[in-house]
C-alpha cells in the first residue's frame, strides 16, 4: 500500500507557467486521508509553501537538494550536512568567471554556479554530490552533500515505512538517488536520460505526469 507520495517540483510538479493543474490539486486531495504528501525542491522551502497557502495539500517539503527536511504540520525542520566556510571559499575559487551563488538558511547547504550550457568543461569537483539543474533554459551546477533520499529515508523512519510504501515522481538529476532505492519510482518524460533509465516513465510536467502517475497507481 502507497502510504508516501513523493513528487519533485522543478521540471516536474509545476508547469512552465509555474503553476499546478487544478485536476492534478485534486488528485493530491483524493489520497491525502491515507498517504502522506512529501514535495522536492531543489531551492528552498519558501517556494513551495506558496503553494501550499491558499490549498494545503504538503505533509513534507525536502528541499536544497536533500539538505532540509521540513515537517509543514508541526513547523520543525531537521537538518543535513552542511558546507564550512573554507570548503566554500575552496568551491568558489575553482570558478573564477562563473556566477556562485550559496544556498542557506541557518547554515550552507548547497552551492549553485551557473552554467552557460548543460555539455561544459568544468573542473573536478571531489567528495561532493554534484548535479545539473535545468530551470527556465537555464543551467546549474549543483553541488551539494546531501541527497533527497536522505531525506526520504527520515520520513519513512518517522512514519515507520518500508519502501515498498512509498511511490516517487521524479524530474531532477540530483534525485537520481531516489530512483536507486525506491522501486515504484517514476521520471517525467522531460527528465535527462540517465535519469529515465532508472525509472518508469511518465508523460512531461507539461502533460500532467505526475497526475497520471496518481491515477495509474492510486486508484
Amino acid at each position: 500500500m502507497i502510504q508516501l507520495l513523493v513528487s519533485s517540483f522543478y521540471n516536474t510538479l509545476i508547469d512552465e507557467e509555474d503553476a499546478i493543474p487544478t485536476s492534478t490539486m485534486l488528485a493530491f486531495d483524493r489520497i491525502r486521508k491515507n498517504t502522506k504528501i512529501a514535495i522536492l525542491t531543489n531551492r528552498l522551502e519558501e517556494e513551495v509553501l506558496y503553494y501550499n497557502r491558499d490549498y494545503p495539500f504538503i505533509d513534507y517539503i525536502v528541499s536544497l537538494n536533500g539538505g532540509i527536511l521540513y515537517d509543514v504540520e508541526k513547523a520543525t525542520h531537521h537538518s543535513f550536512a552542511t558546507f564550512t566556510k573554507e570548503e566554500v571559499e575552496e568551491i568558489e575559487s575553482l570558478f573564477p568567471k562563473n556566477k556562485v551563488k550559496v544556498l542557506s538558511e541557518d547554515s550552507i547547504y548547497k552551492i549553485e554556479v551557473s552554467l552557460e550550457k548543460r555539455k561544459q568543461k568544468l573542473p573536478k569537483i571531489k567528495n561532493y554530490q554534484v548535479s545539473i539543474l535545468e530551470r527556465n533554459k537555464e543551467f546549474f551546477l549543483e553541488i551539494g552533500k546531501n541527497t533527497p533520499y536522505e531525506a526520504i529515508k527520515k520520513i519513512m523512519e518517522i512514519n515507520s515505512l518500508q519502501p515498498d510504501n512509498v511511490l516517487a515522481i521524479i524530474g531532477n538529476d540530483s534525485e537520481i538517488p531516489i530512483a536507486e532505492h525506491i522501486k515504484n519510482c517514476y521520471g517525467i518524460e522531460n527528465a535527462s536520460k540517465k535519469l529515465k533509465k532508472l525509472t518508469k516513465k511518465t508523460t512531461s510536467n507539461l502533460e500532467k505526469g505526475v497526475e497520471k502517475v496518481i491515477e495509474k497507481e492510486m486508484k
